[in-house]
Order: C-alpha cells, then sequence, then structure tokens
C-alpha cells in the first residue's frame, strides 16, 4: 500500500520562535492557502490580524474560546429544542419499529446537508489537501461509535443479539471494504480501467446499502403490524363536525386559543425550555425567538400537537435562502426554490391555522431537514475556528487534526439526540440512532468521495499515515466493544463507557507522539508516497 505524505505541505503556522506580530500573521492569512480550507461563512484569520490587528496569538486565542462557546450553545438549542421534538415525532408516527425508523432517517437526515454541501478542501486548487476530506470521514465514524456507545452504556442498556451482531457485522464489513478500496492508487484519465473500476466499487456501496436498508423496512414494517392489537375499525361520524371539516382533514377546528396566542406559545422560549437552566433561557430568548419563527416543532407535549400554519409556510419559504451556503449549482438550488414555494403555497391553502392536520409527520420531517441544515452551519463554523488556532498556535500536521478535532459539532449533537432519547425511555431508538450515523459514514465515505472529485488524474492517493492508524483503530474499538457486549449479556454497561475512554485517551495520545516524530505510525511499514 502507498500512502501520500503531507508533511511538507505548506501549513497555515509562523516558526514557533518567531515574535508573530499582527502584520506576519495577516500575511500568512491572506498568502497560505491551507489556512483558509475549512473557512465557510468568516475566515476568522483575516478579520481579527488584518482587520482588528490583535497583537498576540493568545487573545486570538480568548476569542476563539468564547466562538465555540457560542457556537456550541446554539447547536445546543437547535438540537433539543428542534431536532430532537421532531425526531421523536417521526419515531412515534411511523408504522415500525423503533430501532428501525431511527436507523432509517436518523442518518440521512443528521447528515443531508454534509453531503449535499461543496467541500473546498476537494477543490482542484488543492490537491496537496484532499486527504483531509478521508481523515475526516475517518475521524468521524470513530467519533460518532465511540461517543454513542459512551452515551449508551452511562444509561445501560440491554440489545437483542441478533440484531447487535447484524448492526456490528454490517459494520465491520463495510470498515474492511472501505479499507480495501482506499488503499488503492487510483489514475483516473480518459479511457482508464480504474475509472469504471471505482465506479464498480461506488455502486456496490450503494446497491449493498440500499438493499440492506430494504430488507429492514420490511422486516421492521411486517413486526410493527403483528404487534398491534387486533380490533374492529371505527368509521368517522361527519355529521359533528363542522362545515369544511371533511375537505380540510379528520381533526375537527380547536377554539381554546386564537392564531396571536398559539403563535405566542411556540416562540415564548422561556417556557418551551423550562428544563434548562434559567440563565441559560434567558441568554437564548432572543435566538429563540427568532428560530422558532422559521424552523417548526412538531410534538405531542405542545398544544395542537405543535402545529403552526404560519411558521410551516414561512419554514418552505426561507428553505432554499438557508440553503445556499451549502453550495448548490444554480439550477439544482433554482429547482428547489421552485419546490418549495409550491409546497408552501399548496400547505397555506390546504390546512388551517386552527386545526391540526392529518399528516402531521409531514411537517416534522421538514422541521427535522431545516434543523439539520442550520445545524450543520454551525458544525463547519466550529470546525473552522478549531482549524484555524489549532493550526497557527500549535503547527499539528493537517491530517492529524481532522482526525482528533474536527466533527466536534456531530459528535456534540449526537450525544444530546441520545440523551434525550434516552429521558424519553425510547431506548431501542437511542441504539438505533448510533448504529444509524456510524453506518451511514461508513457506506457513504466512498461515494462522497468519488462524486466530490477526491479522486482523480492528479489526486491519486487519500491515505496518509495517520488516517491509516485511525482506520487500525475503528477495527479495535468495533471489534473489542462487540467481545465485551458479547461477554456481558448484550448489556452496555459502565465498564464499556471506562474502557472506551482509556482506549480513546491512548489513541489521542499515539497520534501526538507521531505527530513529534516519538514513534513510528501504525502504516509506516509500507511504502511512502511524497507529493511534487
Amino acid at each position: 500500500m502507498e500512502f501520500m505524505d503531507i508533511s511538507t505541505v505548506p501549513r497555515c503556522s509562523l516558526p514557533q520562535k518567531l515574535f508573530r506580530n499582527a502584520n506576519q500573521t495577516c500575511a500568512l492569512a491572506r498568502t497560505t492557502r491551507s489556512c483558509g480550507s475549512f473557512v465557510f461563512l468568516i475566515n476568522y484569520l483575516d478579520v481579527f490580524f488584518c482587520l482588528f490587528k490583535l497583537p498576540a496569538i493568545s487573545i486570538y486565542g480568548l476569542i476563539s474560546a468564547f466562538l465555540l462557546m457560542v457556537n456550541f450553545s446554539l447547536l445546543f438549542m437547535l438540537t433539543k429544542y428542534f431536532f430532537v421534538p421532531n425526531l421523536e415525532t417521526l419515531i412515534e408516527f411511523a408504522p415500525m419499529t423503533m430501532f428501525a425508523i431511527s436507523f432509517l432517517i436518523f442518518g440521512p437526515s443528521f447528515l443531508i446537508s454534509y453531503y449535499n454541501s461543496s467541500w473546498l478542501v476537494c477543490d482542484p486548487e488543492r490537491g496537496s489537501l484532499s486527504p483531509l476530506q478521508f481523515s475526516k470521514m475517518v475521524g468521524d465514524i470513530m467519533r460518532y461509535f465511540v461517543i454513542g456507545v459512551m452515551v449508551l452504556s452511562m444509561q445501560g442498556y440491554r440489545a437483542e443479539g441478533v440484531t447487535l451482531w447484524s448492526c456490528m457485522t454490517f459494520i465491520l464489513t463495510g470498515m474492511g471494504y472501505l479499507y480495501v478500496v482506499t488503499k488503492k492508487s487510483y489514475q483516473l484519465k480518459p479511457m482508464d480501467t480504474d475509472l469504471h473500476l471505482i465506479k464498480f466499487r461506488v455502486t456496490v456501496f450503494l446497491y449493498t446499502f440500499s438493499l440492506v436498508l430494504l430488507v429492514i423496512v420490511v422486516a421492521s414494517y411486517a413486526t410493527f403490524q403483528r404487534s398491534l392489537p387486533k380490533g374492529t375499525v371505527t368509521t368517522e361520524n361527519y355529521l359533528d363536525m363542522d362545515s369544511g371539516d371533511e375537505i380540510l382533514g379528520k381533526y375537527q377546528k380547536q377554539k381554546v386559543f386564537s392564531r396571536r396566542q398559539l403563535w405566542l406559545r411556540a416562540v415564548n422560549g422561556y417556557a418551551n425550555m423550562k428544563d434548562s437552566h434559567v440563565v441559560y433561557r434567558v441568554l437564548m430568548l432572543p435566538i429563540f425567538f427568532m428560530v422558532s419563527n422559521f424552523i417548526p416543532v412538531i410534538s405531542k407535549d405542545r398544544f395542537l400537537i405543535g402545529w403552526n400554519k404560519y411558521v410551516n409556510c414561512l419554514c418552505l419559504t426561507v428553505l432554499p435562502f438557508i440553503c445556499l451556503p451549502q453550495g448548490f449549482q444554480a439550477a439544482s438550488w433554482l429547482l428547489m426554490l421552485l419546490v418549495c414555494w409550491t409546497l408552501s403555497i399548496l400547505a397555506f391553502i390546504s390546512t388551517h391555522s386552527l386545526r391540526r392536520p392529518d399528516n402531521v409527520w409531514a411537517f416534522a420531517l421538514l422541521g427535522l431537514i431545516i434543523s439539520s441544515v442550520a445545524g450543520n452551519l454551525l458544525s463547519r463554523e466550529i470546525e473552522n475556528v478549531t482549524w484555524q488556532y489549532i493550526s497557527i498556535q500549535f503547527d499539528v500536521k493537517p491530517d492529524a487534526t481532522a482526525l482528533m478535532y474536527f466533527g466536534l459539532g456531530e459528535m456534540f449533537s449526537v450525544a444530546i439526540v441520545v440523551r434525550c432519547l434516552q429521558r424519553r425511555k425510547m431506548w431501542d431508538a437511542t441504539f438505533g440512532v448510533v448504529m444509524s450515523i456510524v453506518t451511514y459514514a461508513i457506506f457513504l465515505a466512498f461515494p462522497l468521495l468519488f462524486y466530490q472529485g477526491c479522486f482523480s488524474s492528479s489526486r491519486s492517493i487519500i491515505t496518509t499515515a495517520s488516517t491509516e492508524t485511525g482506520i487500525h483503530f475503528i477495527f479495535l474499538i468495533v471489534s473489542t466493544s462487540l467481545l465485551h457486549i458479547s461477554m456481558s449479556g448484550y448489556e452496555f454497561r459502565i465498564s464499556l463507557f471506562y474502557y472506551l475512554l482509556i482506549l480513546t485517551v491512548f489513541y489521542v495520545t499515539l497520534q501526538w507522539m507521531i505527530h513529534y516524530d516519538w514513534m513510528l505510525s501504525l502504516a509506516t511499514l509500507h511504502n511512502i508516497r511524497t507529493t511534487n
């Protein structure tokens, strides 16, 4: 196997012994491409050192910590009070088991905005940094599995033996195939056999994954139907309904609250965030008020199951504009604009503001999607702040940063989702969420690398030594966790939490030792191919 050595790539850092003033840092930010590799919305190095002329890196470190705290606070609010209620509603309304529906919808709904976005790392002008895409994916797989299983182990959960072994075997098989297909050096030139080979391997990934999802849908639906109590079907009595109820739905119009009162209950952050600390509620009140006007929340804990006609119509209206930073092509964005505005008009015509609609799950799915898109924007900003500060302060290799410190926003959101489902006692759904995010991340990694141009004639190798080390640790973590759970009677116990914690600390320590050349990586027995 060959792997890329990017230690010689110009990094976003200055010599530690050099006195780094604002002008030097500003010049570095504007002349070094790697400084802006993960800029999604704001280039913080350019703003603070070129515009505000910060005198020291330590001040920039404090500002970075404050920015991370703000982004994590906003992400907490979006995940807990907008994403999770809609996810719970979809799980409760779906005619499938909790594990199956959470496995099917959580992965794509959580990662859809990331898969649709334009990753500038694979830009042809930054060919030497294209391995960071794969390094981030490997790190994401490890982070999703570790944090998900650790949260499950803190509360405790007993899985079914067949379900556990099926999921873990599927994960190990997919990870093994991903390891095999990414270690090859592809030369993608016109009329080259490698082009057909990589397309075939992408097709195998997608076909196998689609087939497994189809089996899960059919089996879970049949299991759910068998578990339903047998009873007689009741007929609706339309004589007691108001005029027009037959057209607008089977639910009657409520007369307790007016339209204004329903809107005030939806945007009242102090009441809707009552389980959070009072200081956090007060600070987040303005943000919650603005966000709740654009993201619908469908939950059985709210009056009229959270239905608000005008919020849903406004959500469909602004959704295309929120997706603008995702990098859609002009034709795709115009098509999405047309579809969303058409659906907004249809929802405005076919629903009533004081009556719950029949297919309320569709509006829960809408809230799930737009909250996922908004959360993705915050996660990208967290990565940008992390990348720029770690690079300029510690001069860490790019792939090591992507492996260990990227994906903090997604990992934080996954922990919140699992914890909230545990409080609802939706135990099977928590296991489905963890397995879903890990499985989707594995089986969609190679197709995403190919379709976003990470493989080309100029970038044939994307695996680095640190990435190879991370892949070996994923096999170690997943296989030993499966052995631990099986020997514990298929229970996620607190001992598994401490085991994963120790293994994670050991992995991070190992990567830092490799970075400082104190030891060799687990991939250095292979031939190193350096970039020109």
